[in-house]
């Protein structure tokens, strides 16, 4: 669905958007709009009891009634009106608060889409065109917050429309029945709404085409203003950054994303059609509002002389006919609006509505003590969505229970890719994976994954306590996880710092939390794979930012730890293949050798020697 704002669609997709926002609010709160319309029903009621009050007041006065009595009638409305601004205040303060949660749950809804979307589609064009509108979308306004006040515009208006008619009809009654020339009357009352109504329909008609920046070229919006807005506001500066920009002095770099696009000819030149075009648009409203005004006041002296009508007649009439006029303009203003907002949210309702492609497997994974698990890839090939280079081509290859399998190769080998074909994070487009002899389609998708403990390169670290991170739970073992970061080697430093499981990680939720070294966090990172227990162990080049005698030191302790399991170790270094059975060497996404090291050695020709004579000194000192 295109969400182009700039695009004319017609009022059904209007519609059709509006009820499935609507849907999706109604089902996290189907009492919201209920309740605030209580609240604009006493607003509106509020208004229009001081205006008849007024009135009342003033004729009184003219006709000399008795002081008593009119004030015992100002003190009993002022109290009816103190007890109803109470109430719809009291619910409207726990509207608010309903408003927020609606807020949290549908930013969370979006979150929890990502999460549970097929890892395969994460990274596709497709979603990353689709997150690009979105977040395009969103670049303006509040999000559905808009949604919210603009819908509780509308019923205020709504209802203060039908305040308005209610309050006059009783004075226009009067007036038609005993005045003069009440059809001219009745025909210029009637003029003035159809003039509101015609005025803000094309105002509706131009703002759910038009957005912001007028007649500006969505694609001239980003170029204008959205490239630099990160760094504009202060969110493209962070602790990571930071260091780089103080140290490579990135300050004039900085400013030209940040202040030299303001003074871009280019750029002035759009500010001055836009500032051309809104003053055109808001003086020429504010002149037909003046008219539509002068018109209503009109409209009231007239119907006052021909009818005689009282001063208190005059108030309601003409305090009646300027909210009539001024809530049909604003409503039809805040549909345009709600409109529009609702179109914006539909790239995110896109998103919501994308149903996962990998087929959902329904076997269960046999639980075995003896994690007597047998993995098998025959003639396996893979394409990364988007790319016309094959990442895997006619992969087999048979993982032995209990095997320690050294997997190497340059970058972009399809040493990852293989990693993530047997966790099912992709699927492959030629060829099977097979556990047990069974393809791993057909089994539960999450308790296939809970065979295997990953370490990737690019693992993430929450701000949350340590044994949080370990344990990726808020309730764990904490004997267990103390052993897992005694066996990673975290014992010296939870000793020496005075670190233990319940410090938080980072400063991000805690003051007190602590900073780790990149050393630190792979050694978190192997005690998070260690505490899963799975029977198959992947270690996908976590250490690829330490020096070779670092990473063999790591190797060397992991491979202590985790005894009999299965295990996988990639890396482009050679470091790890020394205490592992068998090596596979990758190469331009094809398995090339396989074999123990010593038998790779032999072949003088093989990429395994070319690689090990160019890195040998490493390993030879190690």
């Amino acid at each position: 669905m295109n969400t182009d704002l700039t695009t004319k669609i017609p009022l059904r997709e209007h519609i059709k958007n509006i009820k499935k926002i609507m849907h999706i609010i109604t089902d996290m709160d189907k009492w919201y709009f209920f309740f605030t319309s209580i609240v604009h029903i006493i607003n509106v009621i509020v208004p229009y009891v001081q205006l008849v009050l007024s009135a009342y007041i003033l004729d009184s006065i003219i006709a000399g009634q008795n002081f008593k009595e009119v004030f015992a009638v100002i003190l009993i409305t002022l109290t009816v009106i103190l007890v109803l601004n109470f109430i719809a205040s009291s619910i409207w303060n726990r509207m608010e608060v309903r408003r927020e949660k609606i807020f949290l749950l549908y930013s969370c809804m979006t979150q929890t889409r990502m999460l549970n979307m097929d890892f395969s589609r994460i990274d596709s064009p497709e979603i990353k065109e689709l997150r690009d509108r979105i977040r395009r979308d969103n670049n303006w306004g509040a999000g559905i917050n808009s949604l919210f006040w603009q819908g509780n515009a509308i019923l205020y208006g709504f209802f203060n429309i039908i305040g308005a008619i209610i309050t006059g009809i009783p004075v226009m009654h009067f007036i038609i029945t005993s005045g003069r020339n009440y059809i001219i009357i009745v025909l210029l009352i009637l003029a003035i709404i159809l003039f509101t109504i015609m005025k803000a329909s094309i105002y509706f008609k131009k703002k759910t085409m038009q957005f912001m920046f007028g007649k500006v070229k969505e694609e001239d919006k980003e170029d204008l203003v959205s490239f630099g807005w990160d760094f504009v506001s202060g969110n493209g500066y962070n602790y990571k950054n930071g260091k780089d920009i103080r140290i490579y002095k990135s300050y004039k770099l900085m400013e030209r994303w940040c202040t030299d696009v303001f003074h871009n000819k280019k750029f002035r030149k759009k500010l001055k059609d836009c500032a051309i075009g809104w003053a055109g648009q808001y003086g020429s409203e504010d002149m037909a509002k003046g008219v539509i005004e002068g018109c209503a006041y009109l409209a009231v002296t007239l119907a006052a002389i021909a009818a005689k009508a009282g001063a208190g007649d005059i108030i309601r009439l003409s305090g009646c006919l300027d909210k009539l006029v001024s809530s049909i303009y604003i409503l039809i203003n805040d549909m345009a609006g709600f409109a529009l907002t609702a179109r914006k949210q539909a790239s995110t309702i896109e998103l919501l509505e994308l149903e996962n492609e990998m087929y959902k497997g329904r076997l269960p994974v046999e639980k075995r003590s003896d994690n007597e698990y047998q993995i098998e890839f025959k003639n396996v090939s893979f394409t990364y969505p988007g790319s016309s280079q094959p990442a895997l081509k006619d992969f087999s290859m048979k993982l032995k229970i209990g095997e320690k399998l050294a997997v190497v190769g340059m970058n972009g080998s399809g040493k990852t890719t293989m990693i993530k074909l047997l966790c099912r994070l992709y699927d492959p487009d030629k060829g099977e994976i097979l556990l047990n002899g069974v393809d791993i389609r057909k089994f539960k998708e999450d308790e296939y994954r809970q065979l295997f403990s990953v370490v990737f390169q690019d693992y993430i670290l929450f701000p949350f306590k340590l044994a949080q991170n370990i344990a990726t739970d808020t309730e764990y073992s904490q004997s267990f996880v103390k052993k897992c970061l005694e066996d990673a080697g975290l014992k010296e430093r939870m000793t020496d710092s005075g670190i233990d499981m319940e410090t938080y990680l980072y400063k991000d939720f805690d003051d007190t939390g602590v900073e780790i070294s990149g050393g630190e966090a792979q050694k978190i990172a192997i005690a998070m794979a260690v505490y899963k227990d799975s029977p198959f162990i992947l270690l996908d080049e976590p250490t690829a930012a330490l020096d070779p005698l670092a990473e063999f030191e790591i190797y060397t302790n992991f491979d202590k730890i985790i005894g009999t399991k299965t295990a996988i170790y990639i890396s482009h270094r050679l470091s790890s293949c020394q205490f592992c059975e068998k090596i596979a060497v990758f190469h331009e996404g094809r398995l090339v050798q396989y074999g123990n090291h010593n038998q790779l050695l032999e072949d003088k020709d093989g990429k395994y020697y070319e690689m090990w004579s160019a890195q040998a000194q490493y390993y030879q000192q190690a």
